[in-house]
């Protein structure tokens, strides 16, 4: 056999080991990665129920499993606290109402602590009753900001009782029933407040189909008003961003809806509702403002694509400072990231960025606020209020976890994300998380705090990019 010969099938041979190697190697990686963040709740197996009360007995059982694939569950505290909720609502089946067990297992959720983990909110205006009215929880108060055409005269009237009740006890009532920080659970709260299936639940109403509330008119003038109960809002298509509220103004009323400020051009923030991101520039003010509803590609749009236009815009014009409004983003991906690192070069002579954020601001989007600080440093600050999610929280995975005879859905979340001191457990964090072992930044408490009042919502006036504006006057003298 010659020299040649033998090298070649050496050189294949040892190719040959090199790949299988590289082949296990990656098998072994993907094995890992899917154990780690690719939770697989088993599927509910049971008979068919025999009745209703078997039938939440069943979704109970099933329920209890969720401890075996959350993440936040394994804290042996909150896995404790969760078994016996549990546990207490199986000893309580007897006259259970489909209300009554969205909240048991709302309650035995947000034992989790965690806001990722709740019920959501969303869905559940699917499955129970509503009031004819829509409310916008705003800094102040809860403000009618849609009802039906029936009850046109309670548009901008703020709700003070319920059953005799005043509203803020009701609201802290709701409390227990969502993870979280408090700010993102008193935003979720008005969604319990207009259904008359959950406050007859909670035991505030004595029927289940109406509801006895007080409010305060604009003019004013005080009304007591029994408001019977609309079916659940099924197919009811929400822009991006806007699911759980009616800020948003329609282009026109829809069905036998009417809206506060019907025929009026909404502000910045508010304009084009059905668009998941807007580009203005404000031309007076030499400023670029960004408003990015949803951290994801939306219908075949890249978000990435997107931002990398505006990045060219923004270069070409050298803005004096720039503005992302982030307040009703509710996450996604990492989309922003690349955005994030290039925007403060693309602002002239290192101007200020505003990032604009509330309650609504959550996940990806707690994400992207960070990045924004990281990479503008002391350019960036943060204005309005304070977002969804504290700075360390358990996401990624998202595995649906249904209960097989209500269809309350839950979603199993497998890793911590930490956007203050970073993750550093490769078994408990996200690998391609952009603070996984990496440190991030020391808050994100607004730098100018700015409420979200009726007053200024019904005047059309954006309080925060207020703020934001007279604050980049101040600096760059612009």
């Amino acid at each position: 056999m010659g020299l040649r010969t033998l090298f070649r099938r050496t050189w294949i041979k040892v190719s040959l080991i090199v790949a299988g190697m590289l082949l296990l190697a990656f098998l072994a990686v993907a094995l890992t990665w899917s154990r780690l963040f690719i939770p697989s709740p088993p599927e509910a197996d049971f008979d068919a129920p025999a009745n209703q009360t078997e039938a939440y007995r069943q979704d109970l059982d099933y329920l209890a499993r969720y401890v075996e694939y959350e993440k936040s569950l394994e804290d042996e505290s909150k896995a404790a606290a969760f078994l016996d909720a549990v546990k207490a609502a199986h000893a309580d089946l007897e006259g259970m109402t489909p209300a009554r067990f969205e909240l048991v297992v709302a309650r035995a959720v947000a034992q989790t602590d965690n806001a990722h983990s709740s019920v959501s909110p969303i869905s559940r205006t699917r499955r129970v009753n509503h009031l004819p009215v829509r409310v916008g929880p705003l800094t102040d108060g809860y403000f009618v900001i849609q009802t039906t055409r029936e009850h046109a005269d309670l548009l901008g009237a703020e709700i003070v009782a319920v059953e005799g009740q005043p509203v803020t006890k009701v609201v802290d009532a709701f409390l227990q029933y969502f993870g979280g920080p408090e700010q993102r659970r008193r935003f979720f709260s008005h969604l319990f407040l207009t259904s008359p299936a959950l406050l007859h639940a909670e035991g505030i109403t004595a029927s289940p189909d109406a509801a006895t509330l007080r409010f305060a008119l604009p003019d004013g003038g005080i009304v007591e008003r029994r408001l019977d109960a609309l079916p659940p809002a099924e197919g009811r298509r929400e822009p991006y961003g806007r699911e759980v509220i009616d800020y948003r103004v329609p282009q026109e009323d829809a069905d036998d809806w009417i809206h506060l400020m019907s025929g009026e051009t909404p502000p910045l923030y508010l304009s084009e509702p059905d668009e998941p991101y807007l580009y203005e520039f404000l031309e007076e003010e030499n400023g670029g403002y960004v408003r990015i509803n949803f951290n994801a590609d939306v219908d075949g749009r890249s978000l990435v694509d997107w931002l990398e236009g505006v990045a060219v815009e923004l270069a070409g014009r050298r803005p004096a400072f720039a503005v992302v409004d982030l307040r009703f983003n509710g996450g996604g991906t990492d989309a922003t990231s690349r955005f994030a690192k290039e925007l403060p070069e693309l602002v002239a002579n290192g101007g200020p960025i505003y990032v604009l954020t509330s309650p609504q601001t959550f996940s990806a989007a707690v994400m992207a606020t960070a990045q924004f600080k990281e990479f503008g440093g002391e350019q960036v600050k943060v204005v309005g209020g304070a977002a969804g999610d504290r700075m360390r929280f358990v996401a990624n995975g998202g595995t649906p976890f249904t209960l097989p005879n209500s269809g309350i859905m839950l979603r199993v979340w497998s890793t911590w994300e930490d956007v203050k001191d970073g993750c550093w457990d490769w078994t408990d964090c996200f690998w391609l998380s952009p603070y996984f072992r990496n440190p991030g930044v020391a808050t994100l408490e607004p730098d100018i705090p700015v409420p979200f009042d009726f007053e200024d919502y019904r005047a059309g006036r954006d309080a925060a990019l207020e703020a934001a504006l007279a604050d980049a006057k101040r600096i760059t003298g612009s």
